[in-house]
């Protein structure tokens, strides 16, 4: 009996572990602006999308080990117009379905949504976790005034906010119109804290009465019927 006691809580303890690990990881955004990398990455953890700008294409990485080039295709003429051909269809159909969305009762419940919506867009910038962010810019633009009026701008905001703005160099030139730019950027939100800050906004929106006007009221024929 012991045994088997001991047995369940040893799956147990594994399954919680597997459930906690990829709860764990971060939805990560990295950008690479410099001279000898331009690149993109978009993924969970250290896997996902790579983008190179200089190669101007796109590979999937599995824990920052290339495995695949992802090719763009470009659609024919003949898929393009079979897509189109459905759309019609599609829009054919809706006209068919006579209902009525009431737009007066939708619009009503727009500022409880925006109210919903921006908590949850607060919330998740929050989250954001700023891994790394390393950027110099050298700007000069046709008039000095202009150049010391976004230098000043700078100094502002360095002042403000220093554990952000203090991670941006910012070199201004006087003499010549320039922009040149280098920046290392690394984001990340924790794939747990999304999970919760959307069940939290689903939960707070009126999902029933939206669904209800999505779906509209079915029109009355003059017949009756």
């Amino acid at each position: 009996m012991i045994n088997y006691i001991l047995d369940m809580i040893y799956m147990l303890s594994i399954l919680v572990i597997l459930i906690l690990i990829p709860l764990l990881l971060r939805i990560r955004l990295k950008v690479r602006l410099i001279d000898s990398e331009k690149t993109l990455f978009v993924g969970l953890g250290r896997s996902g999308v790579l983008y190179d700008f200089k190669k101007m294409s796109g590979f999937i990485q599995i824990w920052n080990r290339t495995f695949k080039k992802i090719k763009q295709k470009r659609p024919d003429e003949q898929n393009q117009k079979k897509s189109e051909a459905q759309s019609r269809d599609k829009q054919k159909d809706k006209t068919k379905a006579k209902r009525v969305i009431p737009y007066r009762e939708m619009f009503a419940l727009i500022p409880s949504m925006m109210t919903a919506l921006w908590t949850y867009a607060v919330s998740m910038m929050k989250s954001v976790i700023i891994e790394e962010m390393n950027g110099k810019i050298e700007a000069g633009f046709d008039s000095p005034d202009i150049t010391g009026k976004v230098f000043g701008f700078y100094q502002a905001a360095y002042h403000a906010v220093p554990a952000v703005a203090g991670r941006i160099h910012y070199v201004p030139v006087w003499d010549e119109t320039r922009f040149n730019a280098q920046m290392q950027l690394s984001v990340a939100i924790p794939l747990y804290k999304i999970i919760w800050r959307t069940i939290v906004l689903i939960f707070s929106l009126p999902l029933r009465d939206i669904i209800k006007l999505t779906i509209g009221k079915k029109e009355r024929s003059h017949d009756g019927e």
